[in-house]
């Protein structure tokens, strides 16, 4: 124990998540790996439009309908152990969790957080042009909207705020969280990022402003993933990503995020994997096809993790409508060869 903790260095977020996770599950930190069968986590990712007014009408209704759903799933034992959320600006939407009985929250950068990075003389050039006209120089109205509810204890929580936005977007300082939760039967703490990047012709902005400004989100996302969770560790993603249709979005959130991460794509994955059930629904196409909201994934050297299942949770009615604009996507992940950690393990989490 002692030369594991001589190896720690100050400032990791994931110091305190792992301590806090010993003490929660009495965890040896060394012994022989032990081969063993792990959990299932469903993790739900769901943009509710909890806008505020005038920007949408009363959306108090559909937000307690979402909460009210959940919560009977749960009555069933068929909630998902974790829930995602974006655009949850409004006090009915930051109150789902609650109202469903999720017993661990932490909500992502406020109103007022500034980024840490001051970007690059591109980046001050393309804050130096903004458009009032367009909501760039008024001033954060909400906070990220940014939610995760949990059936597992959050011991750590990190944020960030991004530097750069463009349209309307920017009166939401929009960014990522991410929690360490304890999971009975993982090994150590598994890290959870929820993040909302900047949208397309929804913002309001030019073609040009919101490409770069959405390039620059994903550069800034890409470095959270890697400070909040190295590789070699095991990780879940989830949000509304807005990478849309456009080519010139597909391709560098994939080369960014994907390649460079080394993540995969849930939804992808169901499509290719017989394991894999509840992918050809009708509102999990046309979740897929708006290419919006992805979940996404990394298994690590001593943890093999995929998805066994995938459901929009909350799609279409029968008569075509929706509690949200966004339809609600579930993926259940299957955990295995789960291992207690040794020496490299703890030394990669920790440093």
């Amino acid at each position: 124990m002692s030369a594991v903790k001589a190896k720690m260095k100050t400032g990791s977020w994931l110091i305190a998540a792992i301590l806090s996770a010993l003490s929660l599950s009495g965890l040896m930190l060394a012994g022989a790996a032990q081969a063993q069968a792990g959990p299932r986590i469903t993790l739900l990712t769901y943009n509710v439009k909890g806008l505020p007014w005038p920007v949408a009408s009363d959306r108090s209704a559909a937000l307690d309908a979402i909460a009210g759903r959940l919560a009977a799933m749960r009555r069933k034992g068929q909630q998902p152990n974790l829930v995602a959320l974006q655009e949850a600006f409004i006090p009915e939407a930051k109150a789902i969790g609650r109202k469903a009985g999720y017993r661990y929250v932490a909500f992502g950068p406020g109103s007022d957080e500034v980024s840490v990075s001051a970007g690059t003389p591109q980046d001050r050039a393309f804050r130096d042009a903004a458009r009032f006209m367009d909501g760039e120089s008024s001033g954060k109205r909400v906070d990220s909207g940014l939610v995760i509810f949990s059936d597992y204890p959050i011991v750590a929580v990190h944020r960030t705020a991004y530097a750069v936005c463009a349209g309307y977007d920017c009166l939401a300082n929009k960014g990522a969280l991410a929690v360490a939760v304890v999971v009975p039967g993982l090994a150590a703490p598994l890290t959870v990022i929820n993040s909302h990047l900047n949208s397309g012709a929804a913002s309001g902005a030019p073609r040009e402003r919101a490409t770069y400004a959405y390039r620059r989100q994903v550069d800034a996302l890409k470095l959270f993933i890697a400070s909040t969770c190295p590789p070699g560790l095991p990780i879940l993603i989830a949000g509304d990503f807005n990478v849309g249709n456009r080519a010139e979005r597909r391709n560098y959130f994939t080369d960014q995020i994907l390649g460079i991460s080394g993540l995969l794509v849930a939804e992808r994955a169901c499509g290719q994997k017989f394991v894999c059930s509840g992918g050809t629904s009708g509102g999990i196409a046309e979740s897929i096809r708006h290419g919006k909201d992805w979940l996404l994934y990394r298994p690590s050297r001593s943890l093999a993790l995929w998805p066994v299942n995938l459901s929009a949770s909350f799609g279409r009615a029968p008569d075509g409508s929706m509690l949200s604009d966004h339809i609600g996507v579930a993926v259940t992940y299957a955990f295995d060869r789960l291992t207690g950690p040794g020496p490299r393990d703890l030394e990669i989490a920790i440093r």
